[in-house]
C-alpha cells in the first residue's frame, strides 16, 4: 500500500498542481501545502472541494484525516473560495484579490451569481483591461479570445470595447479591485446555497453568509427572497437526520415560531449546511474560533466539527499591522484566461 496520497488540485486559474502527502495526513497538511504554493497569507477565505463517492460536493475538513474523507483515489480536489469578505476593502493582499476575482468570474459563468447585462459588461471591461492592458485595436474580434464573453451576445462586444477604452491605465491589480467592488453589490454575492424543502414540502434555497441565513424560492437567476434570519436572532442551529433546525430568539411584542425546520435532500446535505452555518458564524461574528464544541454553543448537535481557522476580525487586525509595517505582498503568477481558452481543445483536463 502506498505511503503517500498523490493529490491533484485544480486552481481557479485553470492550472493543476500536484502535492503528495502522507497517507495519515489530516486535511490541514494538504491545505498548507496549497496555500504555500500559491503564496497566500489570507488563506482562511479559501478551501479545497472534493466530490465524495455519492457525487456530493464537500469541503475538505482541516482536522480530519484525508483518507477518512476521500475513501479511495484518485485524490482530486478544487481550490475555491469558501468565505467571501463582506467588503472587498477587507482584503489586503493582491494574490487574495486575484483569486477572489477569478471565483467571481466562475460564479457568474456558472450562473451561481446573477447580474444585470450592464453589470456583466462592466465586469467584462475590467477583465479585458486586466488581461490585454490598454486597448490598441479598433477590431472587436479580439474579445472572442476571452472565455468570460464566450456565450455573450455579439451586441455586447461593442459596449465592452468602449468600457475597455474607458479603463485605460488600470493595472491588473486595480481591475481585480474594481471587479470585487462591483460584485460585492450583487444581491446574491457571498451566499453559500443549499437545496431544501420548507414545512409544506415546497423546494427552496437556503443562502448562508456572514449576516445570517436567507430563504429563497424559484430558480436561478430569478430567485425570490422569502425570509431572512440574522445571526442575532438565532439562538442555536442543530441538525437531526435530514432536518436543519433553527431555534429563534423572541422579539418583544411580536408573534414568532420557536423552531424553524428545513428538510434537506440527505443526511450528508443537512450536515454540510450545518457546517456552513458553523463556519460563517465563527468567521464573521466571533473574536476567536471556539477551541472545542460546547453544550452551550450556538451549534451543538451531533458532531465534533468546529471551525479551526482565523476569524475575519483577526485577519483584519493582522492585515492592518502588516500594512503599517509595509510588509510586501508575496509574488505570484497571473495566468491569462486566454491561454486556457486557446488550449482547451488540444489539452484535455481531467474533470473533478
Amino acid at each position: 500500500m502506498a505511503e503517500v496520497l498523490a493529490c491533484q488540485i485544480v486552481i481557479l486559474d485553470g492550472t493543476t498542481i500536484s502535492q503528495d502527502v502522507n497517507k495519515r495526513a489530516v486535511g490541514q497538511v494538504l491545505l498548507n501545502l496549497v496555500y504555500k504554493h500559491l503564496g497566500l497569507d489570507e488563506r482562511d477565505y479559501f478551501g479545497l472541494l472534493y466530490t465524495d463517492d455519492k457525487s456530493n460536493p464537500r469541503w475538505l475538513d482541516a482536522l480530519k484525516p484525508i483518507r477518512k474523507q476521500i475513501k479511495r483515489g484518485p485524490y482530486n480536489l478544487r481550490f475555491r473560495v469558501k468565505l467571501y469578505p463582506i467588503q472587498p476593502t477587507y482584503l489586503f493582499e493582491e494574490s487574495t484579490r486575484y483569486f477572489m476575482a477569478l471565483q467571481i468570474r466562475e460564479n457568474i459563468l456558472q450562473q451561481r451569481l446573477p447580474c444585470s447585462p450592464d453589470s456583466y459588461a462592466l465586469l467584462a471591461g475590467y477583465i479585458v483591461q486586466g488581461e490585454f492592458g490598454d486597448l490598441e485595436t479598433n477590431d472587436p474580434n479580439y474579445l472572442e479570445e476571452v472565455p468570460f464573453l464566450e456565450s455573450a451576445p455579439q451586441e455586447i462586444f461593442t459596449q465592452v470595447m468602449e468600457l475597455h477604452k474607458r479603463n485605460k491605465g488600470l493595472s491588473p491589480a486595480e481591475c481585480d479591485r474594481k471587479i470585487l467592488d462591483l460584485a460585492g453589490r450583487f444581491t446574491l454575492y457571498g451566499l453559500d446555497f443549499h437545496d431544501a424543502l420548507d414545512h409544506s414540502g415546497i423546494p427552496i434555497l437556503l443562502g448562508v453568509n456572514g449576516f445570517g441565513i436567507t430563504v429563497f424560492c424559484g430558480e436561478m437567476p430569478h430567485l425570490i427572497k422569502l425570509n431572512h434570519f440574522p445571526w442575532v436572532r438565532v439562538s442555536s442551529v442543530n441538525y437531526k437526520n435530514k432536518q436543519l433546525i433553527l431555534e429563534m430568539l423572541p422579539i418583544v411584542g411580536q408573534h414568532f415560531e420557536d423552531s424553524i425546520i428545513f428538510l434537506m435532500p440527505s443526511k450528508i446535505a443537512c450536515k454540510e449546511a450545518w457546517k456552513s452555518c458553523i463556519e460563517h458564524h465563527a468567521f464573521f461574528r466571533s473574536i476567536r474560533p471556539p477551541k472545542r464544541p460546547s453544550r452551550n454553543n450556538l451549534f451543538r448537535r451531533g458532531s465534533t466539527f468546529r471551525y479551526s481557522g482565523r476569524t475575519q476580525l483577526r485577519l483584519l487586525q493582522e492585515g492592518a499591522t502588516n500594512t503599517l509595517e509595509r510588509k510586501p505582498s508575496r509574488r505570484f503568477e497571473r495566468i491569462s484566461s486566454r491561454n486556457r481558452f486557446s488550449s482547451r481543445q488540444s489539452h484535455a483536463r481531467q474533470t473533478l
